[in-house]
């Protein structure tokens, strides 16, 4: 879940840099489904083994992620290209008070004061750490903030579908059918708005080689990772683990754009940390008294 966190925080910073280029965000995010769906595809042999989904009910909650993740990218790539990249990278985490609220419903687990604490903390930490106060009234806020919603929705329901769907599924299936999915949902929404795919004329091929490297990135390493780790941790705890995002957000940012690193956005960073901490320390204890 941590490598998952720490992919998609440099995740930002690239999809920028492919807009840059000419790249709309629906060509972005479809080279990187693409390129997943033909990594994933080698471990075809696999798929073919005796666990794998069985009957209406499984395949349609399999189904259900992939059109997730379809939302997921369409929604996150599209609020990145309309507004700042604090919009998005602090909205997503939203998903963490959705998924833990869940879990506190459905029984899964009994609601934990330190739990709370810990996220609030956390949400708090990427509010001062992106400063998405100031960039409300820029250019495109409105519709990128309802854009980054919808997505952090569409996240929530990943991290709250995939640990059931583990005990039918190898990691490597999972990986594949959410990525063709995606891909096939991006090819059906080029296909009736063909006026976002853009010619990237004397830059194709610079948004080529940033394409495979977003594939990478973006989607086939912290897609497999993540498939991995939460059936093993369970939606709520790998949804905190994997806020450790923001903070590798912020530190590329700063490498690779220029941005600068104020005390507030430190300041954020440490809150972060210390919720996921505070977290994974409060589950360890309930794991072991129970």
């Amino acid at each position: 879940m941590l490598t998952s966190g720490c992919c998609w925080g440099c995740h930002g910073v690239l999809i920028k840099s492919a807009y840059a280029l000419g790249g709309s965000f629906i060509q972005v995010f479809l080279c990187e489904a693409l390129f997943a769906s033909i990594f994933f595809g080698v471990f075809g042999r696999t798929f073919l083994r005796p666990v794998r989904p069985r009957g209406f009910k499984q395949w349609r909650d399999l189904f259900m992620i992939g059109l997730a993740t379809i939302g997921i990218g369409v929604f996150l790539f599209l609020s990145y290209s309309l507004g700042p990249v604090a919009i998005p990278a602090t909205l997503m985490f939203l998903y963490l008070p959705v998924v833990y609220l869940f879990s506190i419903f459905t029984k899964r687990q009994s609601f934990s004061l330190i739990k709370a604490g810990a996220i609030s903390l956390v949400l708090l930490g990427a509010v001062l750490t992106t400063e998405i106060f100031s960039t409300f009234e820029d250019p495109g806020a409105i519709p990128a903030i309802l854009a980054a919603v919808t997505a952090s929705m569409c996240y929530a329901v990943v991290f709250i579908m995939t640990p059931a769907i583990s005990a039918y599924t190898t990691a490597e299936f999972r990986s594949f059918t959410v990525s063709f999915i995606a891909f096939l949902g991006c090819v059906v929404i080029v296909f009736f708005v063909p006026s976002l795919w853009y010619d990237l004329s004397e830059n194709t091929f610079k948004f080529v080689l940033l394409a495979l490297f977003l594939g990478v990135v973006g989607q086939t390493l912290p897609l497999i990772t993540l498939m991995k780790g939460l059936p093993l941790t369970g939606s709520s705890l790998g949804g905190v683990l994997a806020s450790v995002e923001l903070p590798i957000a912020v530190f590329s940012a700063a490498l690779l754009l220029g941005e600068s690193l104020n005390p507030l956005k430190v300041t954020g960073v440490a809150l972060v940390l210390t919720g996921i901490i505070i977290y994974n320390l409060s589950d360890r204890e309930q794991i072991e008294g129970s």
